[in-house]
């Protein structure tokens, strides 16, 4: 190797050395931390855990309330994830037609939920689904329908929150798709439309396959966002009424910050990452092979 292209290496990694640590610190050390602590029993009151195996995992599997909160967890993920692609693509085709403009305005209006803070976001929310003087049972009212009780009501309270992760979510993939749009050569819209394609034939046959790796991203991204999913939960509903929005990791937090059962909160943990990984293994062999790279 050349001094020049050791030289070029090494400033790179140099570069990349601040990164690297805080992967290291914030997010490896922290995985093997709590896979070693789950096979422990600890409630942080003694000095030193007591090792117990895998009786954690053992007693997780048997655990009822467990179960619950992973299928409310995959069936939130169900609800948010889909419809917040297709919305936002919705949303994207009709910016990216003739506002080409006007993008950075309509494009930082879309990103703003994404970088405003959650816990405000979901004050604002619970506004909006007061059961007297809220938004939402304003508009059922002016349409003649009879107010719900949102977040109070274990038939209502999870369907809520996928709203509003759906309404937060859109303006994140409208900015992604957007880019995606942009990126496909506009020479080859304009073979297809002097070949006779109209706008379906277009949209069908040049734009969704060349956007299916964007389509690809969102759907691991958001698949793995959804599936961690406290933030609004904690700020909103607590879990309840009666569990109906205890997904998985308020779970994790209930065992871990409420009973202070470490290890076994560590062991959920452990789950959630398997599960995780699993999920977006199986993405990447059935979608992934169907996307479509120029």
């Amino acid at each position: 190797m050349s001094a020049a292209k050791l030289r070029e290496n090494t400033a790179g990694y140099v570069l990349l050395l601040p990164s690297l640590l805080i992967l290291l610190v914030f997010v490896i050390v922290p995985i093997f931390y709590s896979a070693g602590l789950s096979l422990f029993s600890w409630d942080m009151m003694r000095p030193s855990p007591l090792f117990i195996g895998l009786d954690n995992y053992m007693n997780l599997f048997q655990n009822k309330s467990f179960y619950n909160s992973l299928l409310r967890t995959l069936l939130y993920a169900v609800m948010t994830v889909p419809a917040s692609m297709i919305l936002s693509l919705g949303f994207a085709l009709l910016l990216d037609k003739g506002l080409r403009l006007a993008l950075s305005i309509y494009r930082s209006l879309f990103f703003a939920p994404i970088v405003t803070s959650t816990v405000a976001i979901s004050v604002v929310w619970m506004f909006i689904y007061h059961p007297d003087y809220g938004m939402a049972n304003a508009v059922l009212k002016w349409v003649g329908l009879e107010p719900l009780r949102w977040l109070n009501d274990s038939r209502t309270a999870l369907i809520s929150l996928a709203i509003m992760a759906i309404w937060k979510h859109i303006g994140f993939c409208v900015v992604i798709y957007l880019a995606g749009l942009q990126g496909i050569p506009t020479d080859i819209e304009e073979a297809a439309k002097m070949d006779g394609a109209g706008l379906t034939r277009i949209l069908l046959s040049i734009k969704l396959p060349l956007l299916t790796p964007t389509v690809f991203f969102l759907l691991i991204y958001l698949t793995i966002e959804q599936l961690q999913t406290f933030t609004q939960i904690d700020v909103m509903t607590k879990g309840g009424p009666a569990g109906s929005t205890e997904l998985i990791v308020m779970h994790l937090w209930n065992y871990a910050f409420e009973r202070f059962q470490m290890g076994y909160a560590s062991a959920i943990a452990m789950v959630l990452l398997g599960i995780i990984l699993l999920l977006t293994w199986v993405q990447m062999r059935l979608v992934g092979r169907k996307v479509h790279y120029q």
